[in-house]
Formats: structure tokens, sequence, C-alpha cells
């Protein structure tokens, strides 16, 4: 019989993740330049050297930053078939539902550290400033776009240009993330979604109100 115990700990962190963890506290306090490899190694308790056992500088950090980011906001969103059958049955619910999920998603404290480092960033990095305008604008524009364009071939709501609802609907979300992410991050509100949801779910009822075609 084998008595041997195991000692390790499942929660226990991997110095990998301690590294990437401790980076997105300190780039989301004190942004990307400011922040040495030595200082996140003292942070991780680790030698400088050390830290380059796991990433090979502290771009690569970011890097793995922003993909971990990225998946995140790919999860966020409903299944397509979930999707699709929200619109179909209840327009109404499917807004409720999507603002909802996207918004718990990306509204942990590690996904809001990582979107004040975009909000830091995005004004002097190029490679964040592309990441914002493909994936946090044209993307989820093209999505509204092709929601809308669903919910007319349905005659759920009235025809119109898919560009413009997609723009309307969408302009309100980045408003909200401006407000908090940059004016009244840390200060007003403990998340975004104190901030986010009843707004956000207005302004979806507002916008469908607008533009449903009313049962006869």
């Amino acid at each position: 019989m084998n008595n041997k115990k195991n000692t390790s700990k499942p929660d226990e962190k991997s110095t990998k993740d301690k590294i990437f963890d401790v980076s997105v506290d300190l780039f989301s306090k004190k942004g990307f330049d400011a922040v040495s490899m030595r200082e996140i190694g003292r942070e991780v308790g680790i030698r400088e050297s050390s830290i380059y056992n796991h990433y090979k500088n502290k771009e690569a950090i970011l890097d793995a930053i922003i993909n971990f980011f990225l998946s995140e906001l790919e999860a966020s969103g409903l299944p397509e078939e979930q999707m699709d059958e929200l619109i179909a049955t209840s327009p109404d619910m499917f807004f409720k539902i999507g603002a909802k999920t996207f918004i718990e998603r990306m509204s942990t404290p590690k996904t809001e550290k990582i979107w004040r480092i975009i909000s830091i960033e995005v004004f002097h990095n190029k490679k964040i400033r592309k990441f914002f305008v493909e994936e946090l604008l044209e993307t989820p524009l093209k999505s509204w776009e092709a929601i809308f364009t669903k919910m007319m071939e349905e005659n759920l709501i009235k025809q119109y240009d898919p560009k413009i609802l997609a723009r309307e609907y969408f302009s309100y979300a980045i408003f909200l993330y401006f407000e908090y992410f940059i004016l009244k991050y840390d200060t007003d509100y403990t998340s975004f979604m104190d901030l986010a949801w009843d707004k956000m779910a207005d302004h979806a009822k507002f916008i469908l109100d607008s533009i449903k075609i009313d049962s006869i």
C-alpha cells in the first residue's frame, strides 16, 4: 500500500501565474512602461532573472495578458444556437441576457485591471491601439450589424441601415467604458457591473422599443 501523501496544493499558483497576476496589477496601476522586470520579480518574490524562465521579456508578458483578455472576450458571448433562439422568440430577453452575460464575464477583478491597462496604453502603444480598434470596436460593430440584420429578416424590427443601428447601440457601451475605466475607475464604483448593468439594460430597452415592430 502506498502511503505517500500528495503535499501539493491544488489551488497554489505556479510561478508563471504569479508573474502574470503581479504584472496585471502593476501595469494597471502604473502603466506598462513604468514597471520594470526587477519590480515584477520583487513583488513575486523571485529574482529578476527567474522571470525569463517563463517569459522572454516584458513585452511577452503584455502579449500574454492581451491573449488572456481576448479569450475572455470571446467566451463572454452567448452560444450561437441560444442567441438565434432568443432573437427569434424574445428580442427583449436577448438584449437583457446578452448584456448581462457579457458584463458579468468581463467584470472580474482581473479583467477590470486589464481593461484599465488597455485604457492607459491605447494612447501610445501601437499594439494595444490596434487591438482596441480591431477587437473592441470593429468586431463588436460587425457582430451587432449582423444581429440587427437578422432581426429585420425575422420581421422583428423596422427596416433600417443595420450599420447605423449597430453604431447607435454600441456607442453607449463605449461611453460606459470611458466613464468607468478612464473617468471614475477605482473611485465611485466597486466594479464595472455596478455602473453598467442597469444603464445598459435601459439603453437596450430604449433602442428596441424605438425600432421593434408592434404586434397587431
